[in-house]
């Protein structure tokens, strides 16, 4: 009869328990798109608009977005958020050239774009992605499912023990 319960019920146990532990999962990812836009009152310089939004064209709101200029690449020039169509307009400082980052986050999403600007202002052609960031999240679980997910686990260990045992004794 132990016999029985431990080979039935301890592999259901166990299997519960590491469909509980959380794992990595591979979600949505941002994808950022831009245009130059003239500047209202001053067409000599330009704003450059940012878009993003996740694979499935849904905007990414409220997004935290931090723009670092060339010469002070650990420290912010500009922060903002975007708006409710997942849009950020910039004006880089066309006295400072070289190539300006432009990190967009939310959550466990992020995008990356550097911006060349020279004296003449944004290069729109040279505008390129970040280094490839793989956005990854893991899956999270309500506590009484990882709870579950432990005993369960403790208790296939108990039984490997104890099926040992049974086995010597045999």
């Amino acid at each position: 009869m132990k016999r029985k319960f431990l080979r039935s019920t301890l592999p259901l146990l166990a299997a519960v328990g590491m469909v509980a532990i959380p794992t990595k999962a591979l979600a949505h990812q941002v994808q950022s798109s831009y245009i130059l836009k003239p500047q209202i009152g001053n067409p000599t310089e330009e704003t450059l608009e940012i878009r993003s939004a996740f694979s499935n064209n849904q905007p990414l709101k409220g997004a935290k977005v931090t723009v670092y200029a060339p010469d002070q690449s650990f420290r912010p020039h500009t922060t903002g958020v975007t708006d409710s169509q997942g849009r950020f307009s910039f004006n880089p400082d066309q006295t400072i050239t070289g190539e300006w980052e432009v990190k967009i986050k939310q959550g466990g999403h992020s995008d990356m774009l550097r911006v060349p600007v020279t004296a003449a202002g944004i290069d729109e052609n040279a505008v390129a992605k970040g280094p490839e960031i793989e956005d990854i999240h893991y899956a999270s679980s309500p506590l009484p499912v990882v709870a579950v997910g432990s005993l369960a686990i403790a208790a296939a260990c108990i039984g490997v023990v104890g099926i040992g045992r049974l086995q010597r004794k045999a």
